[in-house]
This record gives C-alpha cells, structure tokens and sequence, in this order.
C-alpha cells in the first residue's frame, strides 16, 4: 500500500473524522515506540486503514482516551486502543512493505537517486530486521511476494490481471493473517482485490515518469492511459466494493465505507485529473 487508500473527508461526520485521526495518530506513536522516532516518517493512511479494518471485524473491546501529539504537545488527538497487538502489526507491515520499496526503487533508479537511496538503505535494513525479529511470517508473505512481483513484470507481454496478481496476493495474506477461520477467506478476497486497485493507482500515477525512465508499467503499452486505466479501476474497485458488502464490522463501518466507496474513487479522479493537465480540486 503506497499512500492511495484514504478518507474522502466532506463526507464524514466529525466524530467520524476524529476517530479516524485518532487511530492514526495511536499507530504514529506506537512508530515511534517500536522502530524509533525516524520511522514515523514511513506511517501512512493505509497504515491507519489496516488498523481500522482489523477493529472493526474484530470483538474486542476497544478504549478511547485523550492524548496529545508528540510532534506537537498543544495539539490534542484520541488514543484508540484494543487488547490485540494489531498497532504492533501494522508497524511491522509499515516497516516491512517500506523496506522493499526501497529495494526496488534501487532496482528502478538512475544513478544520482540510487547514491541518495543507498544512504538510507542501512537504517531501512536496521528496522526491517527488528520487524522481521517480531513478525517473520509477515516478512516472508512480503518478501515472497515481492520476488514474485519482479519475475512477474520481467516477463515479456505479462497481461493487466497477471501483473497485479502478486501484490493482490500480498495484501491478500496480509488481511487474512491471524484470522479466524469463518472469517479467513473473506478478508483474504477482501485483501486480495485491494492490493490490485493499489497496484493499478500506482501503476496509473507513475505512468508518465515510468515512461520517461523506460522502467516498467502494466500500462505501458496504452494507446489512452486514462480510458485503460479507469476502465481496469472500475472493475477493481467494483469487486472490492461486493466483497466489502459480505462483511460484518462492528466498529468504524461508516468510516471504512467511505474510504471505500468514496476514498478510492477520489485517488482515481486526482489521477485522471493530472494526466488530463486539469486542476486537481
């Protein structure tokens, strides 16, 4: 997940809004305490976004308290926190997933980037390690993956479906690990057809700058990157919008609603937009 599955903020109630900071703001200290305060920099909203769909199919109870943030003491937030270790798997994850982000933009990179890259290549190995220390099997499921993902595009003529196929794969084990089983498949089809709208968001934002630099793009053979995009999108995001309808949340459902119905529509919109040349609003 790179930053893509987000809120669309009109539409929540404040109290909505207030909780879905407030769960962002408990996994950016939880960061903090687990991997050190650099490794807050890596949090992102599809952190907040595992955190909150993990809550809410689960049963356990779940604590609201007041706080403050650490970079700013005046600033108030909610602390959201529950029995499970989920904060400390979704950092794991955060940790993890940016780890081999790197790795492969390292593959991808022009020189002068590659020098700024390998500069921080030794404290991403540091912290991908205390992650692996503590959850191995989520770093297996990634690196697993991500090996599959480069075979995958070094294929000539890889399809649409069999390019995002890893990545759903990924996600798709990452949602379902330490499910129960009534409920194992359904996260696991729910985890599975995101990570293919992420992987297709991706692809669709760096299009042009993938172009440029002659780096692999699912879409590089598209005669209208906006029409092939936002039709694959549609499709996508349609499947993941019916398995989410199977299932039973019993906290933050409006909140995970909207970043379904509402938050994934609108990055395809913002990126429709700047291929387009119009003014993102």
């Amino acid at each position: 997940m790179f930053g893509y599955v987000t809120i669309n903020k009109p539409e929540l109630k404040i109290k909505e809004y207030e909780a879905y900071k407030g769960v962002y703001c408990t996994l950016c200290k939880e960061m903090g305490k687990e991997y050190g305060l650099l490794s807050r920099f890596l949090l992102s909203y599809d952190g907040a976004f595992y955190v909150m769909y993990k809550l809410g199919l689960s049963q356990d109870a779940i604590n609201v308290s007041n706080s403050r943030c650490s970079f700013n003491p005046c600033k108030k937030c909610m602390k959201i926190t529950c029995e499970n270790n989920i904060y400390k798997l979704a950092c794991a994850i955060t940790v993890i997933l940016a780890y081999f982000k790197l790795v492969d933009n390292l593959h991808d990179s022009k020189p002068l980037k590659k020098i700024l890259l390998y500069m921080l290549y030794p404290y991403f190995s540091f912290i991908c390690k205390r992650a692996k220390n503590n959850f191995s099997t989520i770093f297996d499921i990634v690196n697993n993956g991500m090996k599959e993902q480069f075979k995958t595009e070094n294929e000539s003529d890889v399809s649409l479906d069999k390019s995002a196929h890893p990545t759903g794969v990924i996600l798709s084990e990452l949602f379902s690990y330490g499910e129960t089983d009534e409920r194992k498949e359904k996260t696991a089809q729910f985890g599975y057809q995101l990570g293919r709208v992420v992987y297709f968001l991706d692809a669709f934002d760096d299009y042009e700058r993938d172009k440029k630099e002659k780096t692999f793009n699912p879409f590089e053979n598209s005669n209208n990157i906006v029409d092939d995009a936002t039709k694959i999108l549609n499709l996508s995001i349609g499947a993941l919008t019916e398995i989410f309808k199977t299932q039973k949340f019993n906290n933050f459902s409006t909140i995970i609603e909207n970043i379904i119905y509402d938050g994934l529509w609108l990055q395809t919109d913002r990126i429709t937009q700047k291929h387009r040349g119009e003014k993102c609003e």
